[in-house]
């Protein structure tokens, strides 16, 4: 990755998604519940990017696909951001973030089991064993236990929608793509809401002035924002650089909670962490295939097995 520009959009979009773990802890103590916090949210967002983001990209997403958009909604909008916070109730942000960072291990077995990815090599296979290892390990931090289960949900719905996003959305701008999904989830999230509230399962918002400011914060600054960041990070400096993000971000979550909310970083949470990082980069490094000798199959190298 070279160039000022690229660098600086990779500090953006590292701040930029790796604040709303602690922002998300803060609604949670100041007035939001779980599934309002996540409706706020989406709904914020949605109203910033959907006239921008759907603009181009409108026929191409609702010709024939208005139900595809539906399930990529759910999958990687509205099952994550109402779980990511129910796990936050009891494990710290710093933690949940590095929890979200095994998602490249999602995505790895998500390509297995729709077969768009070969059989792994040694190397995804420890990846993923050691990224398993380091949710194991992060699930003891500060009485975690439990509150680290919807997170790896979370993580997985994540994988499950980039995959989809490529199966379904490949011929569509991204933006365009993020805008339709939020425009869907955002009155969704709200029936939800309300359902929640009237069956008791969770008490109605009472937010603070600094639990607005958080939720601001969040959909404004870490999802419409954020989005547009990295689109045009991935424009700068290409997919490869841009994914670099999985490993940055979380390291601006621990600081941020270490920081603001006093979350302890101990030895356990250093070793989670640095297991999942290393499980998901093993697990998804590209595999090089050896070249053909010359004069077999046209001096040409084999192509490696699609993600």
């Amino acid at each position: 990755m070279t160039g000022a520009r690229a660098w600086g959009l990779f500090v953006a979009v590292s701040v930029l998604w790796g604040l709303p773990y602690l922002f998300i802890g803060i609604a949670l103590r100041e007035g939001f519940g779980p599934v309002s916090l996540a409706a706020a949210r989406v709904a914020l967002a949605a109203l910033v990017l959907a006239p921008f983001g759907l603009r181009r990209s409108r026929r191409a997403l609702l010709h024939g696909r208005g139900g595809r958009l539906v399930v990529l909604a759910v999958v990687e909008v509205v099952v994550p951001f109402v779980l990511i916070p129910v796990g936050e109730r009891t494990v710290p942000s710093g933690t949940a973030a590095v929890v979200i960072a095994t998602e490249p291990l999602f995505v790895l077995l998500t390509g297995l089991v729709l077969g768009t990815r070969g059989r792994p090599g040694a190397a995804s296979v420890v990846g993923l064993l050691a990224g398993l290892g380091g949710v194991a390990v992060l699930s003891g931090v500060a009485g975690a236990g439990p509150g680290v289960v919807p997170l790896v949900v979370a993580a997985a719905c994540y994988a499950v929608g980039a995959v989809l996003v490529g199966r379904w959305f490949g011929d569509v701008p991204a933006l365009g793509v993020v805008a339709a999904m939020l425009a869907i989830a955002a009155p969704v999230l709200v029936v939800v809401t309300v359902g929640a509230v009237a069956l008791g399962a969770e008490t109605p918002p009472a937010p603070t002035p600094t639990g607005l400011a958080a939720v601001g914060a969040l959909g404004i600054g870490a999802t419409a924002v954020g989005f547009v960041a990295f689109f045009a990070l991935v424009s700068a400096a290409g997919p490869d650089h841009a994914a670099l993000i999985t490993y940055a971000a979380p390291v601006v979550a621990v600081a941020c909670g270490a920081l603001v909310l006093g979350e302890p970083v101990g030895i356990r949470t250093l070793a989670g962490t640095a297991l999942v990082f290393a499980g998901a980069w093993l697990a998804t490094r590209p595999r090089h295939v050896p070249r053909p000798p010359p004069g077999t199959h046209g001096d040409r190298p084999t192509s490696p097995p699609a993600t």
